[in-house]
């Protein structure tokens, strides 16, 4: 079966791979996390859109609601 990587990539030492510090590996999974809140702000965004604002479960009433007297 033949590989997609290159010879040298898999017979290589373990000190010629490739190792991120963990520091930037923190900066690349918050990273990710933005991108995929953004993501998800824009879909609901989106689709609040598409759906004309309707988002609630029920029509709001009518009828304003009074607040109640103090005695």
């Amino acid at each position: 079966m033949k590989s997609f990587f290159p010879q040298s990539f898999e017979a290589g030492a373990p000190s010629k791979t490739r190792r991120l510090k963990p520091g930037m590996l923190a900066r690349r999974c918050v990273g990710s996390l933005i991108v995929l809140a953004g993501a998800a702000i824009v879909t609901g965004d989106l689709l609040a859109a598409l759906s004309n604002g309707d988002t609630a479960a029920t029509p709001p009433s009518t009828t304003p609601h009074q607040a109640p007297t103090a005695r």
